[in-house]
């Protein structure tokens, strides 16, 4: 089943706004945070989820609640905030991305699979390769990777297609540029890639869109499951 993108969870988007809030307002370690019922106004959320949130924030050092008087910053360190944010807006990035991305590709897929020559499937048959032995020898794969999409884009034989996709590689390079501090992204995919070389080698519209769609569908998955830590500092 073709999984659509999922946009960020409610609490993600209240830390967020909280976060931002401290950044924005100099606020520092002592310095007091709007009340609750005032936040709430701010964001238009409910009690329940802003609780849920402040606990998270409280469990991360960041907040801290004192009964009967407020919520206080504990830890303002801004570059740690900064980083932190930095790191949700390239994780939102690389999401929108990804969704253009299999907006495009499905068209492109379509065109591919009209136009592809066979000496051009035999260069794809060579880089896949190289893909697939690096893969299984646990070595990274990332530019082989790079290179086998950007050729399929290029096989499409329709420059205005490949110009629209490649109006967003500068986004999109991000990519194969071990993204979010991740040591292996997207290996998952790299079996699906000879699924997909094999119906563009058969002239399967339908199950080369499919295979593509399935490559972004776990790019979106590792990209959500990505999470803040120390090491992404």
């Amino acid at each position: 089943m073709a999984m659509g993108i999922r946009r960020m969870p409610l609490q993600s988007e209240i830390i967020k706004f909280i976060r931002e809030y401290i950044v924005s307002k100099h606020l520092q370690s002592g310095d007091r945070l709007p009340s609750q019922e005032k936040l709430i106004e701010m964001m238009g959320v409910s009690r329940t989820a802003l609780r849920e949130a402040i606990k998270t924030l409280e469990a991360r050092n960041i907040l801290k609640i004192i009964n009967g008087k407020g919520i206080y910053v504990q830890d303002s360190s801004l570059q740690d905030l900064l980083t932190q944010l930095e790191f949700t807006k390239e994780k939102e990035l690389l999401l929108e991305v990804l969704e253009a991305r299999k907006i495009l590709e499905h068209e492109i897929v379509n065109l591919v699979v009209k136009n592809i020559t066979d000496e051009e499937l035999d260069k794809l048959q060579n880089i896949l390769a190289v893909i697939m032995d690096k893969y299984n020898r646990g070595e990274h794969q990332n530019v082989e990777d790079k290179k086998f999409h950007y050729m399929v884009y290029e096989y499409s034989h329709n420059r205005i297609m490949q110009q629209l996709i490649l109006s967003i590689s500068g986004a999109m390079d991000k990519l194969w540029e071990f993204p979010l501090n991740m040591e292996s992204p997207f290996t998952e995919t790299m079996p699906i890639h000879v699924d997909f070389f094999k119906a563009l080698q058969r002239r399967d519209l339908k199950m080369a869109q499919y295979y593509n769609g399935t490559i972004i569908d776990q790019m979106i998955r590792d990209v959500m499951q990505s999470q803040y830590t120390e090491a992404n500092k």
